[in-house]
């Protein structure tokens, strides 16, 4: 874990004796496959970093209908701003693998800013940079019809890797959670790019044959 805080905004600043001091106020739990972690409307009292798995970040309606606002994976921290701004966790947070996380009490948290100021700037820029993302998102998600969205979550996750232009393997209902549609309607989009020879599928990922076209 502190060879990651080396590696992670704003925590890459500090020297060696400070992310030792970082690690010693945290504490190493685990969480199986779909477990939720932050309960959207609960008290903010501790933050965390990612240190093995992957987890989706969402907001929920009183009728229960789920949108995707963020996927976490290896290295991302989550938590920190409610904590900061000291009001209740306004999205909910829960695993999609099997996953392990460093957690840090809000106490234990901002005492170690406070000894370590000069990050503060670093992680006020990360978390700017966050919102920003975060508002360029939803707001390409809203401009554009269901096709737009699955092609821009296709584009925005899409990795090289062994070859291969590969995007994780999102379930069609992880898909919808994301662009606020309908499992059916990502199911049959996916289908039909599959039909054209744009994606295939493998155990773990959708592999990107050929640019996804503009329009469908």
């Amino acid at each position: 874990m502190i060879d990651l805080l080396a590696k992670l905004p704003p925590y890459d600043l500090l020297d060696e004796k400070g992310r030792e001091s970082l690690m010693r106020i945290s504490v190493r739990r685990t969480y199986r496959k779909n477990r939720v972690v932050i309960q959207q409307g609960d008290d903010s009292n501790t933050m965390f970093v990612l240190f093995e798995g992957e987890m989706k970040v969402y907001v929920e309606d009183d009728q229960g209908k789920q949108l995707t606002v963020r996927m976490l994976k290896s290295g991302d921290s989550f938590g920190e701003v409610a904590l900061i701004g000291d009001f209740p966790r306004t999205a909910s947070v829960a695993t999609l693998t099997d996953c392990v996380v460093y957690a840090f009490s809000k106490e234990n948290y901002l005492a170690f800013l406070r000894a370590y100021p000069e990050i503060l700037l670093a992680l006020s820029k990360t978390l700017a940079n966050r919102l920003r993302d975060t508002t360029e998102e939803l707001g390409s998600i809203a401009l554009s019809d269901v096709y737009g969205r699955v092609r821009y979550i296709f584009n925005k996750y899409a990795l090289n890797g062994e070859g291969q232009v590969q995007v994780p393997k999102f379930t069609h209902r992880e898909i919808s959670g994301m662009i606020g549609s309908s499992r059916e309607m990502v199911s049959k989009i996916l289908k039909e790019l599959e039909k054209g020879e744009y994606i295939s599928c493998t155990q773990k990922h959708y592999i990107i044959k050929r640019t996804l076209p503009v329009n469908w």
